[in-house]
């Protein structure tokens, strides 16, 4: 039986007309026949030209006709399957359910100074532990939880990063596109005979790297499914205005798709957008901003709408707050939940702190409550005989009537409300009696709980095996001078 996730009863957010929306795909089009896309790569550009795209191998540009790109559109499946280490954390992706995905910082925080100190290969184990215990946490990018180690060489993150989720982590996962990180990707997985998707995602504008061409091609060619990104910054390597920093990410996001289909059709696609403005007064990407939600309600549109392609967003996951306060919590949820109704299959959120910079077990905690309050709203309003209760409010009647003790609200007060694991629900008495707790101070107890009682499932074969792909990663850097 699959992971629940939760499922969107309603009609999902749109903020364009058709016209709008036909507008963006043509505008898609033509910069992709006339403008075209670089691909720094030769095994690519080849595979283009066999199949009748323009190729200009001088400057590695590619143009495609709209026919080749709406046939390879055509050939993605609209809901596809990930299969996990434990059958119940398995992923249906696609349709009308939303799963939520961890977020990755490159450090973690000192929780008591709010300074940013590298984490350790111990610290990141932890992390794993904490997300893959919370209920709204289904599965996780690559270089997550942590991008940065203390005494790992640059070269072999990403290995270490797969190695700690799949040791510890009994859900789906992403390989990284960096430095062919996705080998030691696929040989985890065929080892514990589990599912992963890749990252391609593309450098803006309008080029793809060979790292994320070879990563997409590799996972692809071996069966799993690959996630298709754009990320610009609106008004830096992206255009200004909205819609046409939608064109440019399409058309990035499209060649992308028509290489992975051309490499092995009716391979399942995640179609994902981690797009910011720039912050004009810094440079910095603009963490938090009211144009992330724009952008990807706008992007959810097309592809959910307009392509049927399942899709993933990053860009409401982190704030640019360096503390876990009230602008964190608004430059994430308001995002979060923009971005959750009009139509998303999958959201990184859980444990992202500033920027792609920090991240935080205890933040997990608190995030996974806000996931689940997201969904909960997702799944709508139910309207029956049993939930107007009619007979009921005939049988209470006026005051001094009360619905307490009535067996109808002994059975559907749950399924109604959702009551957050690690807020503050005392009232003032009982709070000050508590000893004056907040929303942090029961996140850090959890935190410690999950630790102490954490059960480690994994075989020790399995265990041993990963150890030795994680050696044979090591060997492989080091004979490339990379460590």
């Amino acid at each position: 039986m699959p992971a629940k996730g939760y499922t969107r009863n309603f009609k999902p957010l749109e903020i364009l007309t058709e016209e709008q929306v036909e507008a963006i795909h043509r505008g898609s089009l033509d910069v992709l026949e006339q403008t075209g896309v670089r691909f720094e790569s030769e095994r690519a550009l080849k595979l283009f030209e066999k199949n009748g795209c323009e190729v200009d191998h001088e400057n590695r540009r590619v143009r495609f006709s709209p026919g080749l790109v709406e046939e390879c559109l055509r050939l993605c499946p609209s809901t596809w399957h990930l299969s996990a280490r434990k059958p119940e954390n398995d992923l249906n992706v696609g349709g009308n359910t939303l799963y939520w995905a961890a977020f990755p910082g490159m450090r973690t925080i000192d929780i008591d100074t709010w300074e940013p100190r590298t984490p350790t290969v111990e610290d990141n184990h932890d992390a794993v532990k904490v997300l893959d215990v919370l209920e709204n946490v289904h599965l996780a990018p690559s270089y997550t939880p942590y991008c940065e180690l203390v005494d790992v060489p640059p070269a072999m993150l990403l290995p270490t990063c797969c190695w700690s989720q799949m040791k510890y982590f009994g859900k789906p996962v992403r390989v990284g596109q960096a430095q062919d990180s996705h080998i030691w990707g696929i040989q985890m997985a065929q080892t514990l005979d589990v599912d992963i998707f890749a990252a391609m995602e593309s450098a803006p504008p309008l080029t793809w790297y060979g790292d994320a061409i070879d990563c997409a091609w590799d996972v692809a060619e071996a069966g799993y499914p690959v996630e298709v990104g754009c990320g610009a910054v609106l008004g830096g390597t992206g255009p200004a205005t909205l819609s046409a920093g939608l064109v440019s990410g399409n058309a990035e996001v499209i060649s992308g798709i028509v290489m992975v289909q051309l490499v092995r059709p009716h391979t399942p696609i995640l179609s994902n957008a981690f797009v910011f403005p720039q912050n004009m007064l810094t440079g910095a990407p603009g963490f938090g901003r009211i144009g992330i939600s724009l952008f990807n309600v706008m992007y959810n549109q097309m592809w959910r709408g307009k392509y049927n392609i399942p899709t993933m967003f990053g860009s409401s996951g982190m704030g640019n707050s360096k503390f876990i306060d009230y602008q964190l919590g608004y430059e994430k949820s308001i995002a979060t939940v923009l971005t959750a109704v009009s139509g998303a299959s999958i959201i990184n959120y859980v444990g992202g702190l500033t920027g792609e910079l920090s991240h935080h077990p205890v933040l997990s905690i608190l995030d996974n409550d806000v996931a689940g309050m997201i969904g909960r709203f997702l799944e709508g309003v139910e309207v029956t005989n049993e939930t107007l209760a009619i007979d009921l409010i005939e049988k209470v009647g006026p005051i001094p009537g009360f619905f307490l003790g009535e067996a109808h609200t002994r059975e559907w007060w749950q399924k109604e409300q959702f009551t957050p694991q690690a807020s503050d629900q005392l009232t003032y008495p009982e709070w000050i009696a508590a000893g004056k707790k907040s929303a942090l101070d029961y996140a850090k107890e959890r935190v410690e709980e999950i630790l102490a009682t954490y059960e480690h499932t994994l075989p020790e074969d399995k265990e041993e095996e990963l150890d030795r792909i994680l050696e044979d990663a090591r060997k492989y850097y080091k004979e490339k001078g990379l460590i």
